[in-house]
């Protein structure tokens, strides 16, 4: 073997081994059911971060001011609700007091599905024996302190169908 050959080799041999060693995962933890590849983990849905040590729905959990605008209903006075997470879903969070409505005393509950870390989908669901019925959708703005929410709502006691935007601000 000549001189020059044995310097192409011996370039090409360290290329090769340097990149095995960067897409190894061998010393890789990933949390919560995460897995290694390719030196990352890749995380299952509702988690994040470098070892999918994050919830998705920690950015979302807290106590919120709302202000709710409806076409035909109108401004809803401000009120005060919270956004809870699923001890069971790591994706699922829940709109506690959602569109100020009562039933027998008590503030409904609206559950989400996160889509992403910053996209909620609201499918339609039923509250208040099957009185009312809303779906919509939710976004975590970039600040993280304040979230827009866009929802179809309708009352089968009134007959009422409408269009609703919130902004919920948190404390």
């Amino acid at each position: 073997m000549r001189k020059g050959s044995l310097v192409i080799w011996s370039i090409a041999t360290a290329a090769i081994t340097s990149a095995c060693k960067r897409g190894s995962c061998e010393g890789v933890i990933c949390l919560n059911g995460g897995y290694c590849r390719n030196g990352r983990c890749v995380c299952p849905v509702g988690f994040g971060g470098t070892q999918c040590e994050r919830k998705w729905t920690d950015n979302w959990v807290g106590t919120y001011t709302v202000d709710d605008r409806c076409r035909t209903v109108g401004m809803i006075p401000q009120y005060d609700a919270q956004i809870t997470a699923s001890p069971i879903y790591p994706d699922v969070i829940y709109f506690e007091g959602f569109g100020d409505i009562r039933c027998e005393g008590q503030k409904i509950r609206v559950e989400g599905r996160l889509t992403s870390t910053e996209q909620v989908e609201i499918y339609q669901q039923s509250s208040c024996n099957r009185r009312y019925t809303l779906w919509g959708s939710a976004r975590l703005e970039g600040t993280s302190r304040t979230i827009s929410v866009e929802y179809y709502f309708r009352d089968f006691q009134t007959d009422i169908m409408d269009t609703c935007r919130a902004v919920w601000s948190r404390y």
